[in-house]
C-alpha cells in the first residue's frame, strides 16, 4: 500500500497527551508527547483543567506534523481516544463548566455506599451490565447535583476526555459508543438507557447527553480555527474516536471472540472480546461495548499493575538508578537485567502488590513474605515482577470462568519488559503475543480514522493492514509447573492476611 497518505491518532491519557503520525501500513512516522498531571485540590479529587488540556493537544498535533515533515494536506484522517470514565462538562457556550474529572477520583465514595446500601447498584446492573464505581459518570453527576448544584445547572452537554477535544477541531458536540458504555447506556441496544438516570435521580440528565456516533464515523471535520492552531489541514475528517482501553485493544490487532488484552501499566486492565453479550453471573466483571460493529468486551481490571515496579526502583531501587545512569539506560531496563538472574519463584519470596487496594477489597496492603536472612534486594525486585503476574493471573481466571479464552496478547509499558512478559506466560502458562509498535492507543484511534475517510472499507482490512505481533512469548513447560505451585501459595497468603489487611486499614 502507498505510504504517501497519513493517518493521525491522538491519544489523551491520564498523565501524558500524545500525538502520532502513521502511514498506510501502520509504521509511527512521528510521537510527540506532553506530560500533564491532573490535579488533586482535595483529597480523593483528581482533575483536570479542559483549557489546558486543548494546549498541549495544540502542541503535541503541531509538534508531531512538524517532525514527521509530513505535509498537512497528506494526513487523510484524524481521530482521538482519550481516558475513558470520568466526566466533562460544557455550557451552552462551549466552554468548560468547571474542570474535568477523571476516572481515579473517589469524591463521590458516600453515594456509592448508599447505593450499595438501597441496593441500586444491583438493580443497574441487569441494565447496564455493571455497576456503577466512584468515578462513574452517573456517580459523579449525583456527587455534582448535591455539592455543585450552580455548576450541575450550568451544563448543557456532559461529554468525556476525547469528546473536548473533538469539539474544539470540528465544533461538534458527539460521543462514541465505547465511552457512552461507561454506565450511560444499555451495552445490548448501544443507546441511552433513561431508566439509569431515573433511579439514580439524576433524570434531568436525559437532555444533557450528546448524540452517539459509532467511532469510525465522521464527527466532523477540523475548522479553520482549529487548523490555524493545529497546523491540520483545515476540512480533515475527524472521526468520532474511542475510549482508550478500546483503542488499545484496535492497536492490538484484538476483534476476535476469545481474545484477550492485557494492559499493564498504571492499571491492569483485561479485557476478553465478545461477539456477543456476554453477563458474569458473578457480577464481578463488566461488560463493555467494543468500538468494532457486532463486538464487545467482557473486563475487569486492579491497580495492583505496573506502579508496583515504579515504588520499588523510587524507594528502594537506589543500586539500579545508579548503575542505570552509568550504562546510559533506563532504570527499568536495568532492573530487568537483575530480575532475570534470579531464579522463578525469587527462591521463596512471595510479593502481594496492593500498595494501592486490590479490587473489590480498599483496605488490601502490599508485602513480602518468606523473606530470609539469604535474600537479597534483587530477589525482593523478582518477588514483585512475579507478584504483580500472580495478581494479573487471578484476574484472568475471574474471566476465564465466563469466557473461554482463545489468545493473548499484552500492551501497556509492562509489555516492554521481555522478561516480564515471559513471567505472566510462565504463570499462565499461556502463549502471549506483543503487538507492533509502541502507542498501541494512538495507532487503534488512528486506524478508526482511515476507515473514516475511506481508506480501509471495515475493521477487519484495517486490522489487516495497520497492525502486527512483533513476537510470541511460549511458555516453559517446567517453569509453568513451578509457578503452578507458587500461585496456589500466593492465593493462600492473600487468605491468610485479608483478616489483617482491614485492621491495618483501621489503624
Amino acid at each position: 500500500m502507498s505510504t504517501k497518505s497519513y493517518l493521525m491518532g491522538i491519544d489523551v491519557g491520564s498523565t501524558n497527551i500524545k500525538s502520532a503520525i502513521f502511514d498506510l501500513n501502520g509504521n509511527e512516522i512521528a510521537v510527540v508527547a506532553k506530560r500533564l498531571l491532573p490535579s488533586q485540590p482535595f483529597p480523593g479529587w483528581v482533575e483536570r483543567d479542559m483549557d489546558t488540556m486543548w494546549e498541549y493537544t495544540v502542541e503535541v498535533v503541531r509538534g508531531s506534523i512538524k517532525q514527521s515533515k509530513v505535509d498537512p494536506s497528506k494526513i487523510q484522517g484524524v481521530a482521538v481516544s482519550g481516558q475513558g470514565d470520568g466526566l466533562y462538562f460544557i455550557d451552552k457556550e462551549g466552554r468548560p463548566v468547571r474542570k474535568g474529572i477523571l476516572s481515579i477520583d473517589f469524591r463521590a465514595t458516600s453515594i456509592l455506599k448508599e447505593w450499595e446500601a438501597q441496593g441500586k447498584c444491583d438493580e443497574l446492573y441487569p441494565i447496564m451490565l455493571q455497576k456503577p464505581h466512584t468515578g462513574a459518570p452517573v456517580t459523579l453527576l449525583a456527587w455534582l447535583k448535591r455539592n455543585e448544584p450552580g455548576n450541575y445547572n450550568k451544563i448543557r452537554w456532559v461529554i468525556f476526555c476525547k469528546d473536548y477535544i473533538n469539539y474544539k477541531l470540528t465544533g461538534v458536540v458527539s460521543t462514541d459508543e465505547s465511552d457512552a458504555t461507561a454506565t450511560l447506556t444499555d451495552p445490548r441496544t448501544r443507546r441511552y438507557e433513561p431508566k439509569i438516570l431515573e433511579i439514580l435521580d439524576i433524570e434531568e440528565c436525559k437532555e444533557k447527553l450528546p448524540p452517539i456516533i459509532p467511532s469510525w464515523e465522521l464527527c466532523g471535520r477540523v475548522t479553520k480555527q482549529a487548523a490555524e492552531l493545529t497546523g491540520l489541514k483545515e476540512g480533515t475528517p475527524v472521526a468520532s474516536g474511542l475510549h482508550d482501553v478500546d483503542a488499545t485493544g484496535l492497536g492490538s490487532g484484538c476483534m476476535d471472540h476469545g481474545q484477550l488484552l492485557i494492559i499493564l501499566g498504571t492499571w491492569e486492565i483485561n479485557q476478553i472480546v465478545l461477539d456477543r453479550v456476554v453477563v458474569d453471573p458473578k457480577r464481578i466483571c463488566m461488560t463493555r461495548v467494543h468500538g468494532v460493529p457486532g463486538r464487545w468486551f467482557l473486563l475487569n481490571a486492579s491497580p495492583a499493575a505496573a506502579t508496583n515496579l515504579n515504588w520499588f526502583i523510587d524507594q528502594l531501587g537506589y543500586e539500579e538508578k545508579l548503575k542505570a545512569e552509568g550504562e546510559g539506560v533506563s532504570a527499568h531496563a536495568y532492573a530487568d537485567r537483575v530480575v532475570e538472574g534470579i531464579p522463578v519463584g525469587s527462591e521463596g519470596v512471595i510479593y502481594h502488590p496492593f500498595l494501592y487496594g486490590q479490587t473489590g477489597n480498599a483496605y488490601a496492603r502490599a508485602g513480602f513474605y518468606g523473606i530470609t536472612g539469604r535474600h537479597t534486594r534483587h530477589h525482593l525486585l523478582r518477588a514483585v515482577y512475579e507478584g504483580v503476574a500472580y495478581s494479573t493471573y487471578l484476574q484472568v481466571r475471574q474471566l476465564e470462568e465466563v469466557v473461554k479464552i482463545k489468545e493473548v496478547r499484552i500492551a501497556g509499558g509492562g509489555a516492554k519488559s521481555k522478561i516480564w512478559t515471559k513471567i505472566l506466560s510462565d504463570v499462565m502458562d499461556k502463549p502471549i503475543k506483543v503487538p507492533e509498535g509502541s502507542e498501541l492507543g494512538a495507532k487503534g484511534v488512528a486506524l478508526t480514522a482511515g476507515i473514516c475517510a475511506g481508506i480501509f472499507k471495515d475493521h477487519r482490512s484495517a486490522l489487516e493492514a495497520f497492525t502486527s505481533v512483533a513476537y510470541e512469548q511460549v511458555p516453559s513447560e517446567e517453569d509453568a509447573k513451578k509457578y503452578g505451585k507458587l500461585y496456589q501459595l500466593f492465593e493462600k497468603t492473600i487468605k491468610y492476611s485479608e483478616p489483617m489487611w482491614e485492621e491495618f486499614g483501621r489503624s
